[in-house]
């Protein structure tokens, strides 16, 4: 009786079908580089959009135009090394208060595709804000990857 329970479980283990979507735990693969706000009240030139940065070129460009207002890359770490690690940018619109974010919360491996999730958030309403004018941004690093990424929005 018990070869015979032993033998329909691992019909049925191996009977289900594979997951074609694997998440994997977020700190294996991504690495925060930076999360904050940007304050040069748009000047550098940031419209809301995901980036990736996969040279050297693009990756030293991405920062020129980052530290155009304030020197931004001096609170996190620039050595990147390419060819094994891949930027992912996050930034979001451009802000007349405090109390937005915005973050890179989830990296999911699919067949074809690498989906990274980013969520905003506001303010609620009866949140004591700042004025200032911002823009929320998330630097992250990823393994190198030859899929396709495709953003997410929460």
């Amino acid at each position: 009786m018990k070869l015979f329970s032993l033998i329909i479980s691992i019909f049925f283990y191996l009977s289900c079908s594979p997951k074609t979507t694997n998440s994997i735990d977020v700190q294996q693969i991504m690495k925060s580089l930076y999360e904050g706000s940007l304050t040069g009240a748009g000047g550098e030139g940031f419209k809301k959009e995901n980036l990736v940065i996969q040279t050297v070129e693009e990756w030293k460009a991405f920062l020129t135009k980052l530290d155009s207002t304030n020197k931004v890359s001096g609170e996190f770490d620039t050595n990147i090394d390419f060819s094994k690690k891949s930027v992912i940018v996050a930034i979001d619109s451009v802000r007349n208060t405090t109390g937005f974010t915005i973050k890179i919360n989830e990296v999911s491996h699919k067949r074809k595709t690498l989906e990274i999730v980013i969520n905003h958030k506001g303010p609620k309403p009866t949140d004591m804000v700042g004025m200032a004018i911002t823009q929320p941004i998330h630097i992250v690093t990823i393994n190198k990857t030859d899929k396709n990424i495709v953003f997410v929005e929460e």
